[in-house]
């Protein structure tokens, strides 16, 4: 089934978010141009990044990958988790307020990525972060 344009931008941004919960990062305190380069490196080379042509397509025109990334805020209609920003930090907030369920949260996310597909795109991200501030 194909997803809208605005239903594929919250999909990548929940499931990112679920991704780095499961490598144990509840928020990112990186500089956001940081954010903005990595996620802009690893997404277009992810597995599964053609089941989400409209944010390939907004990577390409030029937006910028950290709002990509963390588009699901707490104004947008998303089922299971949102990004809040709190100073220069970006914290991932579950809806229901407690904890996170991989297997339903997953199946919340509109697409058919698997959590281990998350995983591999927030660990790459990471990877990325790590390498430009000397975390590895």
């Amino acid at each position: 089934m194909k997803i809208s344009a605005p239903r594929q931008r919250l999909a990548v941004s929940e499931g990112m978010a679920l991704g780095l919960l499961m490598c144990g990062r509840e928020h990112l305190d990186e500089p956001r141009w940081l954010v903005d380069l990595a996620f802009e490196d690893v997404f277009p080379r992810w597995a599964y990044s053609g089941d989400f042509s409209q944010v390939v397509t907004d990577l390409r025109n030029g937006t910028n990958g950290a709002i990509v990334m963390t588009r699901a805020d707490a104004r947008k209609k998303t089922f299971s988790l949102c990004w809040e920003p709190d100073g220069p930090e970006l914290w991932i907030r579950s809806r229901a307020g407690d904890e996170v369920s991989v297997s339903m949260t997953t199946r919340m996310i509109d697409g058919d990525v698997p959590a281990e597909g998350w995983h591999e795109l927030a660990e790459a991200f990471l990877d990325h972060l790590d390498m430009h501030t000397n975390k590895a």
